[in-house]
């Protein structure tokens, strides 16, 4: 596996699965959802808070975004 080369034309076109960073879901002390990303080569984890009661309207986003494909 020595001569395989990520960045080559025929891997690009291989790829099925591009590298995701890891993403956890829970809540928060104050019934919050929180998303949080974990940051790569030591960075700090990225983090998006979302009140419940908007929680539908990003699901509602998200969900149209699907759609278009």
């Amino acid at each position: 596996m020595a001569d395989w080369d990520w960045n080559s034309a025929s891997a690009r076109e291989s790829l099925v699965l591009p590298r995701v960073d890891a993403l956890a879901i829970y809540a928060n002390n104050n019934g919050e959802i929180v998303l949080r990303q974990q940051g790569m080569d030591g960075q700090e984890d990225s983090i998006i808070i979302i009140p419940k009661s908007q929680a539908q309207e990003v699901i509602d986003a998200m969900s149209a975004m699907l759609g278009d494909k």
